[in-house]
């Protein structure tokens, strides 16, 4: 059943423009991505106001079995993982943030979460200092059991997961803007290799997508969703890393800065990062001396949960059932009562708060608040 239910979840997530935000609005009203499968034509027309017209038309086309057959194949690729928002393995930081990816597809070692992550990102164009800096911070910090999450592109990114290889138990995470069997860049084929025999390679996109300059900005999310603060080491004033800064603060994460020299244009960013109110990092330490305090790192302590993070944005149906649920637990058909929402809709509502970690179920079909 849990391989049939995530069969139409590597579906959903197949088709054609629809992104995080509008997969669950779909099973927030429609209750399941199977149950969408199967609807109605007039049940779907609640779909076209969701994904407007263009993407609907996708999503009709998608609803056949050969579509069904394809993300099948993908579940029984060799040496693939995949994880749905509903898997155990899910990552407790990154389920808390606003939009998290229905599915992440997995390569090299099981995914963990069992220690405390951080992102280093910089610009592909990195002078000898920035290199130096990243590989060595980073494998700083993985002898001291901290996770190293970055994107795999050429410059800081590579140096950060080199430094994390430089150790003998170092886990580095690479997040891919294309499938996990893509490699890119291609010269990174040698590290693309050894970070699948250490690590985990993951991506939201499915096995066989070409890296296109429209995934890395949504790639992003996911590397700052997946770590407690972020380390930016060179960045000119408009580099990509920024837009990773900008997911790590709507994610309450922290933000730290390698400062640089004041005239080079790699430094930029950085510099002004540092202005704007970031921490100055010269050094692995300047980063333990935070973590220390929330993690005991020689135990490898779980993650930070997603309590321990700002209260999530709740939309306004979700906002009916967390008020209904304030005063004690509910079981469902109290729950229509009170929220007035047809039963389909409010499962759909229900399951996505509990994956989000805001309720729970307990037996007998009650639920109660977690926040």
């Amino acid at each position: 059943m849990v391989c049939d239910k995530k069969l139409y979840w590597i579906w959903l997530n197949n088709v054609p423009g629809i992104g995080a935000r509008r997969f669950y609005k779909l099973v927030e009203y429609y209750g399941s991505p199977e149950l969408l499968f199967y609807a109605t034509d007039e049940d779907l027309q609640t779909a076209v106001k969701i994904l407007g017209d263009k993407t609907f038309a996708a999503l009709r086309e998608f609803r056949r079995d050969e579509e069904l057959e394809k993300a099948r194949k993908i579940m029984e690729l060799p040496e693939l993982s995949i994880i749905t928002l509903l898997s155990l393995q899910y990552p407790p930081l990154l389920k808390s943030i606003y939009d998290p990816p229905p599915v992440l597809y997995c390569k090299g070692k099981p995914l963990r979460s069992d220690q405390p992550a951080i992102a280093i990102v910089g610009s592909r164009h990195s002078s000898e200092y920035g290199r130096r800096a990243a590989r060595k911070i980073s494998c700083d910090l993985a002898r001291s059991g901290v996770t190293i999450v970055s994107g795999m592109a050429r410059g800081i990114d590579t140096m950060a997961h080199k430094g994390t290889l430089d150790t003998e138990t170092g886990y580095t995470i690479a997040v891919l803007g294309g499938g996990v069997d893509y490699v890119y860049p291609a010269e990174n084929a040698s590290l693309y290799h050894l970070i699948l025999d250490h690590g985990t390679v993951v991506s939201e996109y499915p096995p066989g997508t070409t890296p296109v300059p429209g995934n890395f900005p949504a790639r992003n999310r996911i590397v700052s969703g997946l770590s407690c603060g972020i380390l930016v080491i060179e960045a000119g004033v408009k580099s990509g890393a920024l837009i990773t800064v900008d997911c790590a603060l709507e994610q309450g994460r922290e933000v730290y800065a390698l400062p640089g020299n004041i005239s080079s244009p790699y430094s930029q960013g950085t510099n002004k990062l540092l202005k704007d109110g970031a921490k100055m990092v010269t050094s692995a330490e300047d980063i333990l001396e935070d973590i220390r305090s929330t993690f005991s790192l020689e135990t490898q302590s779980l993650p930070i949960s997603p309590r321990s993070q700002a209260a999530p944005v709740l939309d306004f149906f979700e906002t009916l059932v967390y008020n209904a649920l304030q005063d004690e637990d509910k079981g469902l058909e109290e729950l229509i009562q009170i929220t007035k929402m047809p039963p389909g809709q409010l499962n759909g509502v229900l399951t996505l708060m509990e994956i989000k970690g805001i309720i729970k179920q307990l037996p007998g079909k009650i639920f109660s608040k977690q926040w």
